[in-house]
């Protein structure tokens, strides 16, 4: 595994100090490694973005089976 170092700003430093008093670990802990909360941050938004792409309509596809939400689907 390759790791990478994130710097942020002060700004961001608050918002990600709060953010993990607000969102458990997976075990319902609270988070207190940085790290931690970046990579809870990334999985919560890829979730997001497969709960997204899985979602969206196509009741209204065309003859091709393409939904016209421009997401590349052929249903």
């Amino acid at each position: 595994m390759k790791n990478i170092n994130i710097e942020i700003n002060s700004k961001y430093r608050e918002y990600l100090d709060l953010l993990k008093q607000v969102i458990p670990n997976a075990d319902g802990s609270e988070i207190v490694d940085d790290s931690k909360m970046v990579e809870v941050l990334i999985d919560s938004f890829i979730s997001f973005i497969q709960e997204q792409w899985w979602e969206h309509d196509h009741e209204d596809a065309d003859e091709d089976g393409h939904c016209g939400s421009g997401c590349g689907c052929s249903h």
